[in-house]
């Protein structure tokens, strides 16, 4: 799909359109309509209506997650189109608009910022995250830096939980489904001394049978989660608030890790050696006890002192995450290649910002940010070669590497009120980031323990670059904004620790230019936001064989293409009625690469191709969302039934759009019917994956060695909750 220039001008003065109905309306308010909520954000660092933000975001309540059956970011696409979100193992993958990155190294960051609580999340496996006692997630699109700590150059996942308040409150919710999984979560809320402090304890544990049946024994695919959060809000003064803040997560799962070889596709070793291939995309045969064992603890203190025309916040947060895996790499019952890589990292990271608070027409917010990591990762690969050949070898590949972060960045945004009518916005943000690497490959021979070479490597580097934004707002009348803006995104070089690599890579770079309209029409019934982008893409960080390299040349990360993304995002809701909330969102995608010359590992005889016009990895053509809501009375009481559908095209999930690795055009329904008894008891009835759509999560193929390696989203799942509030 090729939207030209024309054309989505034309979409874009066709929906301005909508504002001469909102002036007819204004005329003809009738009592008795309702009107949809309104959304607050922060995404401007202060308290706003959605609507009034020149961003294209989506806010999500926590009420709204729960309806639509949402309970961690991997779900999230399935009511944002926007966002397409795979995973390696436990690293987390998300995508929007097509930017994203499929490296886990400790030397490299995602594409796509993820937050909880304005505190970054440094490692890719923080991307995965259940959700429980969330006030709301906001999904924000472009790049972001100017006004968020860490700079992301495709966009952010804002992740808030619920807050400490002055009511004494609290919930729990049982929930039981197929495959024996009990979800059980709540909270509790304490005010303290007079509401001059207030206490808030929420708790998750999740525990599911594994969906996949594996031949060998056993099941894969569980998932067996425990985590806590707690905040203490403390008003030291009546100007002065602090939150402290913990959380804890443990998880002992092997979901994301029932790996499976597509047979019809690739050459893998094992199969000549008698390698078991069940039939069906959730019946495997492996031999290894794949698991995932991760624990992160998180601190923080949040302090917010209003000094009458300007509040200044600080952001100090202490992240520690540790991550082990078994995965096994040939997918059979022989015991022949496996992975167990761990993970380790420590992070400290400090913002400031001041934030002006006066009512005049100038508006400015000015911050620093420094983060602080030591990150490891160790990758542990066994070829174990007597198993399948009797032969007397026993290979061993242990590279790995410890990398240290030190980030800095000053950031400022100012906001001018040019007219009743006019706004423009200038921000600027300078970004500082060095990186030091120690390396360390052993090659072994374990069943004689000999070392065949020990390969050490020490390396550093810094980056900078200046990332500014521009925005033009124009609001010819009440609920309708145009915004016109330009900003460019950063994300910084690194090293790879996943094998010996003689040098780093360099940053990438995009450029982005937006044209949005936000309206509320119907009399505030209805409310369309829709963005035509264009993203000038450079040096992106792909894992890939250098041109012009010798045979054998393994891949390695490099800044080895340039693309170009544009496309039509669009968002909307209706209050058709008292009883009846329809959601649509849509999302058309151009993503190409301009200048991409490489040689697919998997098809050498093809030699170096041109990839100049080849879509972009994890960019559907066309992707939407439908949601509808209804709601009505039985006797006194409300029912609420509610229905979300996503639609997603085709797509590549490699970068050498090999036809291999191709996740199909899929839909994924789900839906929940819910009872409220009293203002404290609620049953609901739910449904996930209705259609029982067979859908690739990720997807791996290394020819001669694995083959096509397979992982695939959860089956249909169904079950019912019961939720008490005091």
């Amino acid at each position: 799909m090729k939207l030209a220039i024309g054309q989505m001008t034309l979409v874009l003065v066709m929906l301005g359109g909508v504002g001469h109905a909102v002036g007819a309306e204004q005329a003809q308010r009738a009592e008795g309509l309702v009107f949809l909520e309104e959304v607050v954000v922060t995404a401007q660092k202060r308290a706003e209506n959605a609507q009034d933000v020149p961003i294209a975001l989506n806010a999500y309540s926590g009420e709204r997650l729960s309806d639509s059956g949402i309970e961690n970011t991997i779900d999230l696409q399935v009511i944002e189109p926007s966002l397409v979100f795979t995973t390696n193992a436990a690293f987390g993958q998300p995508y929007l608009r097509g930017v994203g990155s499929d490296l886990f190294t400790p030397g490299a960051e995602s594409s796509i910022g993820v937050f909880v609580d304005d505190v970054y999340q440094s490692r890719t496996v923080s991307a995965l995250q259940d959700f429980f006692d969330i006030e709301r997630v906001d999904v924000v699109k472009g790049p972001q830096g100017v006004l968020f700590g860490r700079n992301a150059v495709g966009g952010a996942i804002n992740i808030y939980s619920a807050k400490p308040t002055d009511e004494l409150e609290g919930r729990l919710a049982i929930g039981v489904g197929n495959f024996s999984k009990i979800r059980t979560e709540g909270f509790i809320n304490i005010p303290i001394a007079d509401s001059r402090a207030a206490w808030r304890l929420a708790g998750l544990v999740s525990k599911r049978d594994g969906y996949t049946d594996n031949a060998v024994g056993g099941d894969v695919d569980d998932q067996d989660v425990v985590g806590f959060r707690t905040h203490l809000r403390v008003n030291a003064a009546d100007n002065l608030e602090l939150l402290f803040s913990a959380s804890y997560t443990s998880e002992d799962s092997s979901r994301s890790l029932a790996a499976r070889v597509d047979t019809r596709k690739g050459l893998a070793i094992a199969d000549f050696f008698g390698a078991q291939r069940p039939d069906g995309a959730f019946n495997i045969a492996l031999n290894e006890d794949s698991f995932v064992d991760l624990e992160t603890k998180s601190f923080s203190l949040t302090a917010n002192w209003d000094i009458g025309t300007v509040l200044f916040r600080s952001i100090t947060a202490y992240r520690e995450t540790d991550l082990a895996i078994l995965l096994d790499l040939d997918a059979s019952q022989l015991d022949f290649a496996s992975n167990a890589p761990v993970q380790e990292s420590e992070t400290v990271s400090q913002e400031f910002q001041l934030v002006s608070q006066s009512d005049g027409p100038f508006e400015w917010t000015v911050g620093a940010f420094f983060l602080d990591e030591e990150a490891s990762q160790r990758l542990d690969v066994k070829l174990d070669f007597p198993a399948v050949t009797g032969a007397p070898s026993d290979f061993r590949d242990e590279p790995g590497g410890a990398v240290d972060t030190e980030s800095f960045g000053i950031f400022g945004n100012a906001r001018y009120r040019l007219s009743e009518n006019w706004a423009i916005s200038a921000g600027i943000r300078y970004n500082k980031d060095d990186r030091d690497l120690d390396f360390l490959e052993t090659l072994s021979v374990a069943s004689v323990g000999a070392i065949i070479a020990q390969i050490p490597l020490q390396l550093s580097d810094s980056y900078d670059a200046y990332t500014p934004r521009v925005v033009l707002e124009h609001t010819p009348r009440d609920n309708l904004l145009f915004y016109a803006s330009a900003s460019r995104g950063y994300k910084a070089g690194g090293f790879n620790t996943n094998t010996f690599q003689t040098q780093g890579f360099d940053p990438e770079f995009l450029w982005a230019y937006e044209l949005g309209v936000k309206a509320e029409i119907l009399d505030r019934r209805a409310r369309i936001n829709s963005a035509l982008f264009y993203y000038d893409y450079s040096d992106l960080q792909l894992n890939t064989i250098p041109p012009g390299s010798p045979v054998g040349t393994f891949q390695i990360v490099i800044n080895a293409a340039e693309a170009t993304i544009r496309g039509w995002d669009l968002d909307s809701a209706w209050a058709v009625s008292e009883n009846l909330t329809v959601n649509i969102g849509f999302q058309f995608l151009d993503a190409e690469f301009d200048d991409f010359i490489a040689l697919n590992p998997n098809n050498l005889d093809a030699g170096e191709a041109d990839r100049s016009g080849d879509r972009l990895p994890r960019a559907p053509e066309t992707s939407f969302n439908v949601g509808a809501e209804y709601r009505w009375r039985l006797g006194e009481n409300p029912l609420r039934a509610r229905i979300d559908v996503r639609y997603e095209s085709e797509q590549f999930l490699d970068i050498f759009s090999d036809d291999a690795v191709q996740r199909d055009g899929n839909v994924v329904l789900n839906a929940q019917i819910s009872y409220d008894f009293n203002d404290r008891v609620r049953v609901s009835a739910w449904g996930r994956n209705l259609t029982d759509e067979e859908i690739v999560q990720s997807s791996l193929r290394v020819d001669g060695l694995f083959g096509t390696i397979q992982f695939f989203a959860p089956p249909r799942a169904y079950g019912a909750t019961l939720d008490f509030r005091f």
